[in-house]
């Protein structure tokens, strides 16, 4: 993979240690914007890397954007702009702290669940008010995953005085919420973990299609899941109420209730999300909080422990086989485990969406209901207009492994040059792949100049140290004609040629029209030897703010040689399991799998009935094997720890290992 690997604890989060939170502008007078988000959510600085850029807030504070703003509205008036950074382990934290009024920040990025949980509150403030906007995210924002997100409503009540009473009043997120990353809930896991006492590759990848398997004997000690109420609590409900999600499943693939009713996806999605979030008529609260509870403690006996963050770890040392996981920790794992810079042996890991779906998840930036001046109001939106800069939003992607709700041509470009085989094996010609009209030319060739201008932003040029591989104009046989150089991007599509796609037997695929399906990416001529999975990301890409790809739907199909997974069944087939998949199926979903998934809204009035389980969970004593193996593993870690108080010099240089580590 192309993407990079980011050791997330290369640097501290807090940007600026400086300056109040309770003030406007600083002692040395700079407006001051107070903001807090998760830990390794946003790009930092890499101090090894010389080429490396400066944290994104601090491009901020040194933005034209920046300048231009302050020249406008308070010409003189401030030095500059800080960014009081700061970073929080967990939801509940933020929400304690609002409560008590302990955090005064005018950004926070919080889960929708919480997002909607403070606006339900009064916590938060609109942020549109005083004709104030965020054009880049308008315009950039993929509107499928921001709809999303805008639709979760709050309810917010007040005791009206005139009344003599409680009046309630139903908000949606999309006046207080800024999308930021999304993702799923899955299975993330090692199909060739030597734990599994002899289990096949294929019968593991198999077995992840369903979240059932956390509870199969088979896999006893080898899984680790999710210390979080929410996350363990949606893998809970979805097996203890499988049966339900299974019927509802059929109702949408044969398109009929069981009444025979016509069933469509619209009816699937909402009926989906009422029983993961227990508004179903099948069961009242309580009774599917019990269903939870019997579940849960029949898969305590199951796992080896529970974690937060150390799982995506944990796996690529093969310490764990199986780990529950965000989408985004996933890719992490899985570009580590690949990475021989990081591990000393390869480890090749995969994600399952399970077939009867999952939780999908976003994280947003609210304004909290906290005293703030007009100036920093505004220039919190300035702040989340240029994280939503697709530019920005790239490197946050890049960064955290996560995915944008940012769209835009230079997120498609990242995803391209990651995933799609046509940015390498047809664009360079890597040997080995059919390229049609390609051949070496030197890189200081006005073709391949020209070439990489337009299409190999972010993309390494140098290839064979002074070869590049690059398009040449195809001429067909007999037609042929002097072509003068230089050549421009003009004479490039001019001079190609649009062919067929072709299917495993060599034949032109048609369409149902009876029409030759055709390949092309920009006009270019693209060869397709049938190898490669077609991935439609039209639901995401399509609206959001392309201008040099347009909103040609072709431009948001992309082809990769691994998007779902396969493995060989009992007989001997070849079976593509549409649950399982790798890094690109982990940060974009397909849209099937997204119409199986569904936001986890916030608990309400139910939530302490959920805490007392949560923490009745997690109290209850480990399983005797569980004890055995700590014990075990205590044994031995006093066993080195006496080993390294005898030999100075080799605690001196492990700790030095670890540090670096």
């Amino acid at each position: 993979m192309k993407k990079s690997i980011k050791l997330l604890a290369l640097a501290p989060m807090m940007i600026v240690l400086a300056g109040s939170l309770t003030s406007c502008g600083s002692e040395d007078n700079y407006l001051e914007l107070r903001v807090i988000n998760s830990e390794d959510y946003i790009y930092l600085n890499d101090p090894t890397d010389p080429e490396s850029l400066p944290n994104l807030t601090t491009q901020f504070e040194q933005s034209d954007m920046v300048k231009n703003f302050l020249d406008t509205y308070y010409p003189g008036q401030y030095q500059g702009v800080r960014v009081i950074y700061d970073t929080s382990d967990t939801n509940e934290t933020l929400y304690s702290e609002l409560q008590t009024g302990k955090s005064n920040y005018d950004l926070m990025n919080v889960s929708d669940y919480m997002a909607q949980k403070i606006v339900a509150s009064g916590m938060a403030v609109p942020l549109y008010q005083h004709g104030a906007t965020i054009e880049k995210y308008k315009t950039y924002a993929s509107p499928y995953i921001r709809g999303v997100l805008d639709s979760i409503e709050a309810t917010q009540k007040s005791y009206d005085s005139t009344l003599g009473k409680l009046v309630y009043k139903t908000v949606k997120l999309e006046d207080y919420a800024v999308g930021y990353m999304w993702g799923t809930l899955g299975i993330l896991f090692n199909p060739e973990y030597p734990g599994f006492n002899g289990l096949s590759k294929d019968r593991v990848i198999h077995d992840m299609y369903t979240f059932d398997t956390l509870w199969d004997s088979a896999y006893k000690g080898t899984i680790s899941i999710k210390n979080s109420m929410r996350d363990t609590y949606a893998i809970g409900l979805l097996h203890a109420l499988r049966d339900d999600f299974a019927e509802i499943k059929s109702w949408y693939e044969e398109g009929r209730d069981d009444e025979d009713n016509p069933y469509t996806v619209d009816n699937y999605r909402s009926d989906f999300s009422a029983l993961f979030n227990q508004r179903s008529d099948r069961y009242t609260f309580e009774e599917s909080l019990n269903l939870v509870k019997t579940s849960l403690d029949s898969l305590k006996e199951n796992i080896f422990g529970l974690e937060v963050d150390s799982g995506k770890q944990d796996i690529i040392t093969k310490k764990i086989g199986v780990n529950v996981a965000w989408s985004g920790d996933a890719v992490y794992s899985m570009d580590q485990g690949e990475d021989l810079t990081q591990v000393t042996e390869e480890v090749t890991l995969y994600y399952s969406i399970p077939e009867l779906g999952s939780n999908i998840w976003m994280d947003a930036w609210i304004m909290p209901n906290c005293q703030r001046t007009d100036a920093q109001y505004k220039l919190a939106h300035l702040f989340l207009d240029f994280l939503c800069d697709p530019s920005n939003a790239t490197q946050n992607m890049d960064y955290t492994g996560y995915t944008s709700f940012i769209g835009g041509d230079a997120i498609i470009d990242l995803v391209r040059d990651w995933y799609d085989v046509r940015t390498e094996e047809v664009y360079f010609g890597d040997e080995g792949y059919q390229i049609y009209s390609a051949n070496p030319v030197t890189k200081d060739d006005p073709i391949a100049i020209d070439f990489v201008k337009d299409f190999s932003t972010n993309r390494d040029t140098s290839r064979n140290e002074d070869l590049l591989y690059a398009f040449v104009p195809y001429i067909p046989e007999g037609e042929e004609e002097e072509i003068e150089e230089p050549l421009d991007y003009d004479d490039l599509i001019n001079h190609s040629e649009i062919v067929p796609s072709l299917d495993d037997e060599g034949n032109e695929r048609v369409d149902e029209n009876d029409e030759i399906i055709q390949k092309t990416y920009e006009e270019l001529l693209i060869v397709d030897n049938g190898d490669y999975a077609e991935v439609d990301l039209t639901y995401f890409f399509n609206g959001s703010g392309l201008d040099v790809y347009g909103g040609d739907d072709r431009n948001m199909i992309f082809y990769a040689e691994e998007y779902y997974s396969t493995y060989i069944d009992n007989e001997g087939n070849e079976v593509e399991s549409t649950s399982v998949g790798r890094q690109f199926y982990c940060q974009y979903p397909d849209l099937d799998t997204i119409n199986r998934c569904a936001v986890m809204e916030d608990y309400q009035e139910n939530n302490k009935f959920v805490m007392t389980m949560w923490e009745e969970f997690k109290s209850d004593p480990l399983p005797l094997w569980a004890i055995i193996v700590f014990a075990v593993l205590g044994a031995g870690l006093v066993g080195v720890a006496s080993y390294f108080i005898t030999n100075s010099v080799l605690k001196k240089r492990t700790k030095k290992k670890r540090i670096q580590n």
